[in-house]
């Protein structure tokens, strides 16, 4: 028999233990997520999570962690909550917990008086199952990549030799080629190509381990807001957002007499090296295209990625110029919709017809002003 019950600090180190199934197999890394995300969320003063128990232990959750938004012509805010972390034991699946933990969550979120809750980074399983229980897709975030020959040729080596049924043994040592020997230090030439430029370039070009939050913030803020619905980026935000331990980034600043324009990029440390992401790109047009300039050009990553459904319109020539193009959909008939927004109205607030926040229509995808930053994807 299962139960369904919320989260209370009691239950903290069996469900950092569930997550060696979804995070890490390092129980250390994953208390340090779970008290960033949740703990220290600077919206939501308490961890919503959604617990399914047996006989005393934690099998499953589901996980929602405070977002702000901002929509319409007032920029008015709203603070919405965020699903994501569902996880079940491999022992325990196919037991109707996913539906079950759903709902719980659902109403927890009800009583609370939230009027939507969305998914932002779901994965092919939580897609599927939340199309079941409400969920409704806004749009997929159309990626791009740019890849280097080489991993080209070794991500397609590495898909070629898990396909071959007499090969397959060799596709653990396909995965390590793919991580290079500078894995330990995936930034490692764009940090070094970065200090060579120093003062020489114009605009003035810099990369950083830490963000300037401050002046980031500033550079939204001024640039304006053109009513679409979009993360609040102040100061707060950004301090709290970068502290992602799962995640290792790097900060590309276009400086002239103040910031016009930065760039963050993104790797996960539990594949260094292996993929990195263009998690936020704002500025002028002058900067925008000069920072990706030298990211290329400094970085030569072997496999760069970005989100574009939401980006302004002359940023796909400049990804073009420099080679992106869209990642190929994977296989299975939703696979078109991921990576995607999901969002869902909670009964009793909604009302029949679909949420809107600040006036926009959530469901309308030209209503999101979308970055990858804004999910734990980013």
């Amino acid at each position: 028999m299962y139960e369904i019950v919320p989260y209370g600090p009691a239950l903290k180190d069996q469900l950092i233990e569930l997550q060696r199934h979804l995070w890490s197999d390092d129980l250390a890394l994953n208390a340090a997520y779970f008290e960033w995300k949740y703990e220290q969320n600077p919206y939501f003063p308490e961890p919503l999570l959604q617990l399914a128990v047996q006989s005393g232990r934690v099998v499953g959750m589901r996980g929602v962690f405070g977002s702000c938004w901002e929509a319409g012509p007032a920029s008015e805010s709203f603070r919405i909550p965020a699903a994501d972390d569902l996880v079940i034991h491999p022992e325990h699946r196919s037991q109707g917990l996913f539906g079950s933990i759903m709902r719980a969550t659902i109403d927890d979120l009800a009583e609370r008086g939230y009027p939507c809750a969305f998914t932002l980074s779901p994965g092919p399983a939580t897609l599927a199952g939340s199309l079941t229980t409400g969920w409704k897709v806004v749009a997929s975030m159309r990626p791009v990549q740019r890849m280097t020959t080489t991993r080209g040729i070794v991500s397609h080596l590495r898909s070629r030799v898990g396909e071959i049924r007499l090969l397959w043994r060799y596709a653990d040592g396909v995965r390590r080629l793919e991580q290079s020997s500078s894995a330990a230090r995936p930034f490692a030439r764009l940090d070094r190509e970065g200090r060579r430029a120093r003062g020489v370039t114009r605009p003035r070009i810099s990369v950083a381990r830490a963000p300037r939050v401050e002046d980031m913030a500033n550079l939204v803020r001024r640039l304006g807001h053109d009513g679409r619905l979009r993360h609040v980026r102040d100061e707060k935000y950004l301090a709290w957002r970068f502290r992602n331990p799962l995640h290792e980034y790097r900060f590309v600043f276009c400086d002239q007499e103040r910031l016009e324009g930065y760039l963050v990029l993104q790797t996960y440390r539990r594949q260094p090296g292996w993929q990195f992401n263009i998690v936020d790109w704002e500025g002028t047009f002058a900067a925008r295209a000069a920072l990706l300039r030298d990211v290329v050009m400094w970085g030569r990553l072997p496999d760069v990625r970005a989100w574009t459904a939401a980006l302004p319109d002359d940023t796909g020539p400049m990804l073009r110029e420099h080679a992106f193009v869209p990642v190929p959909t994977g296989e299975g008939p939703l696979a078109r919709h991921l990576p995607s927004i999901l969002t869902r109205p909670i009964p009793g607030r909604a009302s029949r017809s679909e949420p809107t926040l600040g006036g926009r229509r959530v469901l309308d995808p030209a209503a999101w002003d979308m970055r990858m930053l804004y999910s734990m994807a980013g």
